[in-house]
């Protein structure tokens, strides 16, 4: 089974839009069972009205989508009060948080109601991560050390460059906060990904393709190309969110 953990629906003000019958006709396309869907950064700002796109596309296609609520932590109780709603009305089943286009720090105060919430409700939690300043690694490794119970998925890895020291402070978050997991949107480097599998246990990696930043089908061959046992890629490609999303 293959499940893709990161899809962006609807208009986006920072890049290429994606429609319902676009997303699913890609899912067949790649031969992907089930995925995680996020409101894009909608031109009108209003992530509401997104976040109830993505509930319906969620209702009208149980089998096939995972809907992931999106808030702004600017927006203080507002956004709490819009995550609690996505959740108990909408039927969302995690949060995403993305600070490069929210413009706030992963591990700023202002994120922990929104995480209290998400470890009270046992919701998986996906933070756009690698940016400067905003969700750079250490940040990631900060946050989550607060909230050790609530399960995170850092996107591109927690290193969008995928080089140097910043690659190093990924490598220290995943071995310092067993729960992150690295999710592999957008990660170039397929030889980081084999050796963080080895290290830490393909358990900890998780396929994501970012799409429609990214190519859903080009993402997906770097998992079928790693030079790991097979039950390992297939735990990554979509074992291993099953598990985390209690699909199973």
């Amino acid at each position: 089974m293959i499940l893709d953990a990161e899809i962006y629906l609807g208009p986006n003000l920072f890049g290429p839009g994606l429609d319902e019958a676009a997303l699913l006709h890609s899912l067949d396309a790649h031969g992907i069972n089930r995925a995680v869907v996020c409101p894009a950064r909608p031109p009108d700002y209003h992530l509401g009205p997104a976040n109830d796109r993505v509930g319906a596309a969620v209702r009208r296609h149980p089998d096939r989508l995972v809907g992931f609520a999106r808030v702004d932590p600017h927006q203080g109780p507002a956004a709490l009060a819009e995550l609690r709603r996505a959740v108990l009305d909408l039927g969302l089943r995690g949060l995403l948080l993305h600070p490069w286009e929210e413009l706030f720090a992963v591990n700023d105060p202002s994120v922990e109601p929104l995480l209290g919430f998400a470890q009270e409700r046992r919701l998986l939690v996906q933070i756009a991560g690698g940016y400067p300043l905003v969700s750079h690694a250490v940040q990631i490794t900060d946050v989550a050390g607060r909230f050790p119970e609530v399960s995170i998925l850092a996107t591109h890895g927690g290193q969008i460059n995928i080089s140097g020291r910043g690659l190093y402070d990924a490598g220290q978050m995943l071995r310092a906060r067993p729960n992150v997991y690295l999710q592999t949107s957008g990660v170039y480097r397929e030889d980081w990904l084999e050796d963080t599998a080895r290290e830490l246990g393909a358990a900890r990696v998780v396929f994501g393709s970012g799409a429609p930043y990214y190519d859903q089908g080009f993402e997906l061959e770097r998992i079928r190309r790693l030079h790991l046992p097979s039950g390992d890629r297939n735990a990554i490609a979509g074992g291993n969110l099953s598990r985390l999303l209690a699909l199973i």
